[in-house]
């Protein structure tokens, strides 16, 4: 059984898209659709970089979810049909498209609500990476920054021992000065946002109209399993609630993943730019195989063009 898994922020890279720009006019035309929506020429500054250009939100964010799409319509075209799908963190948005859960364009809505109002509330925080920690001592520091009166969560667990913290500046950066001399590694990633903390919940609730406006929204077609909740959507309300909530809840990857084996799965494929879920799921169960494909050369490697799956 194989499953589609689409990956969130930082797998943008300069370049990514480009294969299925040039050779499909389709893709040419979502390029353009999505970049008039945004007030961005995705295709200048995704391909051109530089990468700085890609730490834009308005940049990565709408990137990453239209490279995803077009990789998975791709492997729609091959024959490519999964049995199961999840997103990691801004990868819902494309998965739930690929589900049948939600169109592009009401997706896309959605996406750009979240920009909208974190923008408009002037919401700024920072996140890092830990590993090598434990849990409950990620937690413990984590606790022990908010009792200081700085902010800070648990955002991702991606692993046993690679854990994402979120939440203000101040509070990041002291959680990891504590937290690098008993783990393995502990720096800041190259985020502006506290995504997956209490700091979004306000976004959170203002995006709600937005999402309960979209008329697209359906029960997902192929069993779809959550990053916020670690198990199965199967409804319209929890299409809708994901859309609103995960912005700011935690992403349980890890136990997404596990539910995912548990379900059957075990030829996973990331869908999208780059390999950080390829990479991710190893450091999960072991017994499963995940390969990138989120290029032309990739997905040829996987279902050749002309020759089915």
């Amino acid at each position: 059984m194989t499953a589609f898994l689409f990956a969130g922020q930082l797998a943008e890279t300069v370049g990514m898209g480009r294969d299925f720009f040039e050779s499909d006019a389709a893709a040419r035309d979502l390029f353009g659709k999505t970049s008039e929506r945004c007030g961005v020429d995705l295709a200048a500054a995704i391909f051109d970089g530089p990468e700085a250009a890609l730490r834009d939100n308005r940049v990565a964010q709408p990137g990453v979810f239209l490279v995803s799409t077009l990789a998975a319509r791709e492997l729609a075209r091959r024959g490519m049909a999964p049995s199961a799908i999840s997103g990691y963190s801004l990868g819902n948005y494309a998965a739930l498209v690929a589900a049948g859960a939600v169109s592009y364009g009401d997706a896309l809505t959605v996406l750009l609500a979240v920009l909208e109002e974190s923008d408009r509330r002037g919401v700024r925080g920072a996140m890092g990476a830990v590993i090598g920690a434990t849990g409950a001592e990620v937690e413990a520091a984590c606790a022990g920054e908010r009792e200081e009166g700085r902010p800070v969560w648990i955002g991702n667990v991606n692993a046993a021992a690679q854990i994402v913290i979120s939440g203000s500046e101040e509070g990041v950066e002291s959680a990891i000065a504590k937290l690098a001399p008993r783990a393995l590694k502990a720096f800041r990633l190259p985020m502006t946002w506290p995504i997956h903390s209490p700091l979004m919940e306000g976004v959170s609730a203002a995006i709600a109209p937005v999402v309960h406006a979209c008329e697209s929204i359906r029960r997902p077609r192929i069993p779809f399993f959550s990053g916020s909740s670690a198990g199965r959507i199967d409804s319209v309300g929890g299409v809708r609630e994901l859309l609103i909530t995960q912005v700011a809840r935690p992403s349980r990857w890890k136990e997404t993943v596990e539910a995912m084996f548990t379900f059957g799965q075990a030829d996973f494929y990331e869908v999208g730019p780059g390999d950080t879920l390829t990479r991710m799921i190893r450091w999960i169960v072991r017994e499963v195989r995940c390969r990138p494909a989120g290029t032309i050369a990739a997905i040829d490697a996987i279902a050749p063009a002309g020759g089915g799956a």
